[in-house]
């Protein structure tokens, strides 16, 4: 049975991945943000265009 007094879960904290990737300062809610990143930026590419393309519509009807 793990020792459960300093995390209430048992088993975080204590395995081979976290401990080896701790020693350089690396933990894995980072790994997490940095693997959604991609999709997020999509998501801003997706917005900025949409808005440029209403842009570019309402000002295309108002020139004419």
């Amino acid at each position: 049975m793990a020792n459960t007094s300093k995390c209430p879960v048992v088993g975080c904290e204590s395995d081979v991945v976290t401990n080896t990737l701790g020693k350089v300062g690396i933990c894995r809610s980072m790994l997490i943000t940095l693997a959604l990143l991609p999709y997020a930026w999509s998501g801003v590419v997706w917005v900025a265009d949409a808005v440029q393309s209403l842009w570019h519509a309402a000002t295309n009807a108002v020139g004419t």
